[in-house]
């Protein structure tokens, strides 16, 4: 009972555990990673450690500090004020539930058919079903969201796409 009453800059310790769950993901993906080859590890490590950076910096605001409002003013402005109809309270345990559902499916879509198939899967689901979006701005952002990945990984850092379980990956 002790640690949910416990306050650090300002802010219940509760509140960082997200940051510190993910930084230490990050962590231990970094470590698994350097153990690679070095052409293997470079998409590994450009995610570990921007995983690790984005960690730090929900870290940081999350603190009631002047930087920690800052930053949060910075990176989040509609966290900074508030909401006809929202309280600053926590989101009820069903939209969380729900939003995990959304990224457990995604990965699970991603091991079995790929990132071909499920990254604009995801796009358009999400874009649709949770942000309301008309088909043709869906389809859209899906296929500009793949395209993206597309440069990114094939041509700029010379990585195959994971094809999926389904479709010869291991």
């Amino acid at each position: 009972m002790r640690l949910l009453e416990t306050r650090l800059f300002g802010t219940p310790a509760l509140d960082y555990v997200p940051a510190l769950a993910a930084a230490t993901v990050a962590g231990a993906y970094l470590a698994a990673a350097y153990g690679y080859s070095p052409d293997a590890r470079a998409a590994p490590l450009l995610i570990g450690w921007t995983v690790m950076a984005l960690a730090t910096l929900d870290f940081a605001s999350r603190t009631q500090t002047t930087v920690g409002q800052a930053l949060t003013r910075w990176l989040n402005p509609v966290a900074a004020r508030p909401r006809a109809g929202h309280a600053h309270a926590a989101y009820p345990a069903a939209r969380q539930v729900v939003a995990i559902a959304w990224i457990a499916g995604f990965v699970a879509a991603f091991a079995l058919i790929g990132a071909l198939y499920a990254i604009p899967l995801y796009v358009v689901a999400a874009t649709r079903w949770r942000g309301g979006r008309p088909w043709l701005v869906c389809a859209i952002s899906a296929a500009c969201t793949l395209a993206g990945v597309w440069l990114l990984f094939s041509r700029l850092l010379r990585l195959e796409l994971y094809p999926g379980l389904l479709f010869g990956g291991m």
